[in-house]
């Protein structure tokens, strides 16, 4: 269900928008991409956004690839409107809402709608910074949220009864909207130098990273105007491990800074150091490991325990930081 995610810094996903591409390592495994490949049958609900890809004689099914097509759900639009208790929720969880195919009329529909929903917490995660920072350029921001809302799908009675249009202006005319996150996901120091300095300015009223999957070091000095990071290894088949020291570096940049930290997951590996000792020999006898040269060429071990058994506490501590 969307309104009971399972993503461990939400509560509920809203997808009024599907469809996406990759851009870089961190796609590499995307869980939307498998989702949808997996639901891409004819008269499924992504039909024609992702498909099983073969190369040129492989012998098994192939993998999930997104055909970089997107897609407007109207009838998804108004879901937030009618959750009456508060949530927080992760925006296009199966897309990117600045994905260089979704127009700004769409976008100004979901803004729309984000600012009639003032009782929830909207997170909103992108890999396209460049594109989120210049639709927060483009001019009379207001008036295309506000004619945005007869787009939604709502009743003209209810539009004017309820003084919607004025009360959109109103509200996107004030600045940053105080209940909308915008975050970018970042995977190492390439994508964390490209994507957060334009995250830092852009306005908004939270600025968080996302570091999932931590597929290499980030050097978080010189990083300004963010108010959250999550962190977080990769989970599911060709799952990458993640090295403890990134995380450790991470946590203690943050609380250097006075930024709340959030340690999403360990993901499919668990580092050598970080295993628990409820593991008896037996155990650890049935499960698969390799070894990984890190940065002083040693090799290290790492334990293929599944993202359930790995938990999610960095050196024995759950970290669940939020921003106030």
């Amino acid at each position: 269900m969307p309104d009971r995610s399972k993503i461990e810094w939400t509560d509920a996903t809203w997808n009024p928008i599907r469809g996406c591409s990759r851009v870089s390592e961190g796609c590499k495994n995307c869980y939307a991409e498998k989702i949808a490949a997996r639901f891409s049958g004819p008269g499924q609900p992504y039909e024609g956004l992702a498909i099983m890809k073969r190369e040129p004689g492989e012998e098994s099914a192939g993998d999930p690839r997104w055909t970089g097509e997107v897609r407007l759900i109207p009838e998804l639009l108004d879901q937030p409107l009618r959750w009456n208790r508060p949530r927080k929720i992760f925006v296009n969880s199966m897309s990117d809402l600045f994905h260089e195919k979704v127009p700004n009329d769409w976008i100004d529909r979901i803004f729309a709608v984000m600012a009639l929903c003032p009782h929830h917490t909207f997170q909103i995660l992108t890999k396209r910074p460049e594109r989120m920072r210049k639709y927060f350029d483009y001019h009379s921001r207001d008036v295309q949220v506000s004619m945005a809302v007869y787009r939604i799908g709502l009743p003209d009675a209810e539009i004017q009864e309820k003084k919607l249009v004025p009360l959109i202006e109103d509200k996107m005319g004030a600045g940053p909207l105080p209940h909308v996150w915008l975050g970018v996901s970042v995977e190492g120091q390439r994508t964390a130098d490209e994507r957060v300095p334009i995250l830092s300015n852009t306005p908004a009223a939270v600025r968080f990273v996302s570091y999932e999957p931590a597929i290499g070091p980030v050097d978080w000095c010189g990083f300004h105007g963010l108010h959250w990071v999550i962190c977080g290894g990769e989970s599911g088949p060709g799952a990458r491990p993640m090295d403890p020291a990134w995380a450790r570096n991470a946590l203690y940049r943050c609380h250097q800074s006075g930024v709340p930290f959030f340690f999403k997951q360990w993901g499919e590996w668990l580092h050598i150091s970080q295993m628990p000792a409820a593991f008896t020999p037996e155990e650890l006898e049935r499960v698969s490991f390799k070894t990984v040269m890190n940065n002083q060429g040693d090799g290290v071990m790492y334990f293929r325990v599944g993202k359930k058994r790995a938990g999610r506490a960095l050196d024995g501590v759950e970290y669940s930081e939020f921003p106030r």
